[in-house]
């Protein structure tokens, strides 16, 4: 392990001063009053420098989950909007959502600091009504086909508070790259978020044996929770393609990096190195492929591209990122 002191160190988003928070918001305000970088031939939908990352998110969908290139891409991909926020003024490094925190009740899940209207991202959307049987025709439902029980969904709406209010993003929903102007959307639904986004569910995980089984169960629990217990049916960030189009997504992306950091930190001289899930989606039991390896790349953008292999991003504190957490699990 790289031992340099690295100064980023990426702290919970309800442990930065008023003054940080209104900075970090402020720079992903920025990030949308920017161009973007990416040629319209590659995202014919994009207008700004966040939606860079919402459109890479939609186009790597589908390597990049439930395979073992899900948490070293999405590692990549926080580090790089990392940078992004910090060339437009934000001093720290990418704060994170500590949901174990919020996930003890439905009362201190909506009353989380992360949803204040002032310093966080704005609450849930107000009610639209539907189930996932019979939902609402003139609303697209993110969370088609998803084996997960969203009955007590309590939102739906778009934002309609906080410095996100009437957010209109420019491509998805699902997978969709063409200009489709939709608003942000919020469908909290707490009996997932308690049930998948706990302190026992961390824990659980962190007594993982090895990569694979770690991957697999968190990719569908304390993954899913921040996701589906905050977009719920109608939700922007239930939706698997378009997800980055709600801000918040980056902060949760931000903790599940911190859980497998915190994994990883329990025994570094196996777990720098210890990497495996399938090359293809779903296929644990490689019947089509075999499991991805340290020598394997991810890669950040399409017109502008990063890419690196999976070992450079292995160890947070190394050359290539050089970042820490204030606490780990």
């Amino acid at each position: 392990m790289n031992q340099r002191v690295c100064q980023g160190r990426n702290r919970a988003e309800r442990n930065l001063s008023r003054s940080e928070q209104k900075s970090y918001l402020k720079a992903v305000q920025c990030l949308r009053r920017k161009q973007p970088q990416t040629d319209k031939s590659d995202m014919p939908g994009v207008t700004n420098r966040f939606e860079d990352f919402l459109g890479d998110h939609i186009l790597q969908t589908g390597p990049n989950h439930f395979t073992g290139y899900f948490y070293p891409w999405h590692r990549l991909l926080i580090a790089m909007y990392e940078r992004e926020i910090r060339k437009c003024g934000f001093k720290g490094a990418q704060p994170y959502w500590d949901w174990s925190i919020d996930a003890v009740s439905a009362e201190t899940m909506v009353s989380s600091p992360v949803f204040d209207t002032e310093y966080g991202f704005g609450s849930n959307g107000p009610w639209v009504p539907g189930t996932q049987e019979s939902p609402d025709s003139d609303v697209f439902v993110t969370a088609e086909n998803f084996p997960f029980d969203l009955s007590s969904r309590t939102g739906g709406g778009c934002l309609t508070d906080g410095p996100f209010a009437n957010m209109t993003i420019h491509m998805g929903p699902g997978y969709n790259m063409s200009y489709n102007p939709w608003c942000v959307r919020r469908d909290f639904v707490p009996a997932e978020f308690l049930r998948n986004a706990n302190k026992e569910v961390v824990d659980d995980n962190m007594a993982k044996e090895n990569f694979n089984l770690f991957q697999q169960s968190s990719e569908f629990t304390l993954h899913v929770a921040g996701h589906h217990g905050i977009g719920g049916l109608y939700g922007t960030l239930t939706d698997i393609y378009a997800s980055p189009g709600d801000p918040l997504f980056f902060l949760h992306h931000a903790n599940l990096d911190r859980v497998w950091w915190s994994w990883q930190s329990k025994n570094l001289t196996e777990r720098l190195s210890d990497i495996s899930g399938p090359l293809e989606p779903n296929d644990w039991a490689n019947e089509k492929s075999r499991n991805v390896t340290l020598d394997d790349e991810v890669h950040f953008g399409t017109t502008v591209k990063t890419t690196v292999a999976i070992r450079d991003v292995m160890d947070v504190e190394g050359d290539f990122l050089c970042y820490t957490y204030a606490d780990l699990y």
